[in-house]
């Protein structure tokens, strides 16, 4: 956090940081933006109607939790705390002063703009988050994947720390694999998707009959 807060990015507050800039989106995620645009603004439709009032969500890092946590704030559930790890998410709701931000610190990772740390446990320790709302770079019927070893990891520890687990993940994350999967299916997730394709519905439904995961 020391090294953003010289670059003029964050300034250190007690508990964590917030944002001195407005969105700057780097080229590799303004191109993840563009991809899935409309089926991501339906996932997170459908997203935003799971967050009730007095809520503590996780919110990970990724463009479709992008989409979901804009459209959240639109008209934000009373007393809401929003734990991240994503400065993009940090950005964004920094601008409403109404909502309890929670910043999770540990190695910022610049390809993927968030923190990561293998030592979180202690923080949900102390602090209870009811739902964790995830993004992902793949999944298939093994499990959800990550592009990093580090990130897999931190993954991990939330869903872990989570009773409630929510996957958005639009058509070009289903059924792909990536470098490392942060985890089997429990039969527990929930997988929030918008996918059209009739053929990748149909292995959903299959995994969703199998007791992998749930759709909406």
């Amino acid at each position: 956090m020391k090294k953003l807060e010289n670059l003029g990015l964050l300034k250190r507050v007690h508990g964590g940081a917030i944002s001195l800039k407005p969105h700057r989106y780097d080229p590799q995620f303004q191109e993840q933006i563009a991809v899935d645009v409309d089926e991501k603004k339906l996932i997170a439709e459908k997203a935003v109607q799971l967050v009730e009032k007095n809520d503590i969500i996780f919110i990970d890092s990724g463009s479709t939790t992008l989409f979901f946590t804009e459209k959240l704030l639109e008209t934000p559930p009373l007393n809401l705390t929003v734990v991240t790890n994503s400065l993009y998410i940090i950005n964004t709701v920094v601008q409403y002063p109404e909502i309890k931000l929670v910043v999770l610190g540990g190695y910022f990772q610049y390809s993927t703009m968030n923190f990561l740390d293998l030592e979180i446990n202690p923080f949900f320790d102390r602090y209870h988050v009811n739902k964790a709302f995830m993004g992902i770079n793949g999944l298939d019927e093994s499990g959800y994947f990550s592009s990093t070893l580090l990130e897999a990891e931190t993954k991990k520890l939330i869903v872990k720390a989570s009773p409630e687990i929510y996957i958005l993940a639009s058509t070009s994350k289903l059924f792909k694999k990536s470098l490392v999967r942060i985890k089997g299916w429990s039969g527990t997730e929930v997988v929030i998707t918008a996918t059209k394709d009739e053929n990748v519905m149909k292995r959903l439904k299959k995994c969703e009959q199998d007791g992998k995961f749930s759709i909406i």
